[in-house]
């Protein structure tokens, strides 16, 4: 393994496949360089997915890093690592072993469900990541999409996570955070995510930002499959979500929003947090 460079957090950019590297590396660059964090190539050494040996997988990163400081520009140093072990593992233990605060992976909705680059792999290797993580379909080509950032809150406790993670957009890239919702009628809904949204404004306040809210129609049984049908037709550059920690009756049937949204036809990023006391946040 590389010698990591002497920071508190790092960006994570999970390559997992080294023929499709563009989208992963133009999302981890910008979200390292907007939160001023170190950044490393990580790739993991697991026969399920990979073939690689950790020190064929070393090469391949070491070229990767001196391509990539060429072709983003990236000012800071890159540094990388191959860790074997069994991706889901590997992926939970980051934030010790690597320092991770952000893991950056692509998905592709042509990748077959035994591949690291399908939606449902990326769910099952993610779903105990201490970190949020981003998934991206395609490349980050026009970083000022970035200005325009979206979450969905609703009445679930779980909103309430995404509320430290929407700030950080304004607060260190200059982005316009857009809080969706929906018109509640019930007043028990209301009281509910009332609760949230004070909470969030609370913290703006106390960080001098602001929000813009908006009222999106329901649909779809989802939430943020809604919020992602209005994020792509006001261009916006990202969508913030949770996973979903309790199933009602509901999704036992047909199943979380997330496998829904994590590849979807807007091919929207997201940036996804697992509901959990200990997810890591920044050190700022």
């Amino acid at each position: 393994m590389a010698q990591k460079e002497k920071k508190d957090q790092f960006v994570i950019a999970y390559i997992a496949d080294f023929s499709q590297t563009e989208t992963v590396l133009s999302y981890a660059a910008y979200m390292s360089q907007m939160l001023s964090k170190g950044l490393i190539l990580l790739h993991i050494c697991d026969p399920k997915y990979s073939p690689l040996t950790p020190d064929e997988a070393e090469a391949k990163l070491q070229q990767l890093r001196d391509e990539t400081i060429s072709a983003f520009n990236y000012q800071s140093s890159i540094t990388y690592a191959a860790l074997k072990g069994e991706t889901a593992k590997v992926i939970e233990a980051l934030p010790t072993l690597l320092g991770a605060v952000v893991v950056v992976a692509q998905a592709d909705a042509k990748a077959r469900r035994s591949n690291a680059l399908s939606g449902k792999a990326i769910l099952k290797n993610f779903a105990s990541c201490k970190t949020a993580f981003l998934v991206a379909q395609e490349p980050l080509r026009d970083p000022s999409k970035m200005k325009n950032v979206a979450a969905s809150i609703d009445f679930k406790k779980e909103s309430k996570d995404k509320v430290i993670w929407s700030s950080y957009f304004p607060r260190f890239g200059g982005s316009r955070m857009h809080i969706l919702y929906y018109d509640y009628k019930d007043e028990f809904l209301i009281a509910k995510w009332y609760a949230n949204m004070r909470q969030l404004h609370k913290l703006y306040c106390s960080l001098n930002i602001s929000f813009e809210p908006h009222i999106i129609e329901s649909k779809s049984t989802y939430m943020d499959v809604n919020a992602l049908r209005y994020a792509a037709a006001n261009g916006y550059g990202m969508l913030i979500a949770v996973t979903t920690k309790e199933k009602d009756g509901l999704e036992f049937f047909v199943g979380v929003q997330e496998q829904r949204t994590i590849v979807n036809d807007e091919r929207i990023p997201i940036l996804f947090l697992n509901p959990r006391e200990d997810l890591y946040v920044l050190c700022d």
